[in-house]
This record gives structure tokens, C-alpha cells and sequence, in this order.
């Protein structure tokens, strides 16, 4: 229905996952210096530089984590904002339900801890109860549902 913040859902989902592939790499980059840390020598100086190296990537992850999860909270905000719209109108078709789908899939795929404020927590448990009432948007129920389990949301 609101086509702006399906848009804008998905940018924001596009772009955590951008992030999340630059963690991957950063995971990735993580493994090769452990590899290289078990078969350096006293002499060698990789094995002074190693640990130091470990440390910076894992300060990097920590902080991509951080701008992922803002997207993600960004793109789940734009996605409740778009089933309140369609809410108010009869659809054939939810926005909403697909961008729910894919924020939720891409959460359960990266087994993302996401740790969302108590207002995101109430408007999601707000919508899922106004749902509850309706006897059509079963698509966009099944995903609000969906999402609370995902977010560990009661």
C-alpha cells in the first residue's frame, strides 16, 4: 500500500546484508590469521603482528554488527510502518508481509541477536493484536507472528 516504505524497507534491508557480507569477510580474514598464527615461529614476525591484527578485525566486526543492526531496526520500522497503511484499506497483496519475510528470513539465516528498543517491541505487539481481530491479512499476521518469534517477542 505504502509504496515509499516498502522502498524504503527494502534499501535498508539491502543494505544489511551488504553489511553483513563485509562481516562475513572480516570472519573470513579472522581464520586466515589463526592459520597463520599456528605455524609462526618466535622468530617470525607474524607472530607478534597476529594477535594485533585479530584484535583490529574483531573491532571492525563489532562495529559493522552495529551499523547492520541499525539497518536492520531501520528496515523492520519502515516494514510496520507500511502494514499500519495497509491495515486501513482492504489488499489483495501485502508490501508489508513480503518485506517481514525477508527481514525475518535474513535473521534467521545469519542467527542475528537483535536487540530492538521497548517502543519497536510494543508497536510490533500493537499491530500483531489489531491483526488478531481480522479475519483477512493472514499473510501479513503469519509474518507479524513470524517476526515476534524472531525477535523473541511474547
Amino acid at each position: 500500500m505504502n509504496n515509499i516504505s516498502f522502498i524504503n524497507s527494502s534499501n535498508e534491508l539491502t543494505t544489511a546484508q551488504n553489511i553483513q557480507q563485509q562481516i562475513s569477510q572480516k570472519e573470513f580474514e579472522i581464520q586466515l590469521v589463526d592459520i597463520n598464527s599456528r605455524y609462526s615461529s618466535l622468530q617470525d614476525s607474524n607472530y607478534y603482528y597476529n594477535p594485533q591484527k585479530k584484535y583490529f578485525l574483531n573491532m571492525e566486526i563489532q562495529n559493522l554488527k552495529k551499523q547492520r543492526d541499525e539497518h536492520l531496526i531501520n528496515a523492520i520500522t519502515y516494514a510496520l510502518t507500511d502494514a499500519e497503511s495497509e491495515m486501513n484499506f482492504s489488499i489483495a497483496f501485502s508490501t508489508a508481509a513480503v518485506s517481514i519475510s525477508n527481514i525475518c528470513s535474513f535473521i534467521r539465516r545469519y542467527n542475528i541477536k537483535l536487540n530492538i528498543t521497548l517502543q519497536l517491541m510494543l508497536k510490533i505487539s500493537s499491530i500483531s493484536s489489531r491483526l488478531s481481530t481480522r479475519l483477512n491479512s493472514t499473510q501479513l499476521k503469519q509474518e507479524i507472528t513470524n517476526l515476534k518469534t524472531q525477535l523473541n517477542i511474547l
